[in-house]
């Protein structure tokens, strides 16, 4: 496998993942929780686009 082969499919495994994650925020209506520069930041998971 090549190193552009690999870069593709983990780049697709994130963006797979992402979506996942996203939808299942979504159906829990839970919000999206991460920090950013030392913040935490809460975001609706329905303003985050899929």
């Amino acid at each position: 496998m090549s190193e552009r082969e690999l870069e593709n499919k983990v780049s697709e495994g994130l963006k797979l993942t992402h979506r996942r994650l996203v939808e299942e925020y979504r159906r829990t209506n839970t919000p999206l929780i991460f920090s950013e520069n030392g913040v935490v930041k809460y975001v609706d998971p329905f303003t985050v686009e899929i």
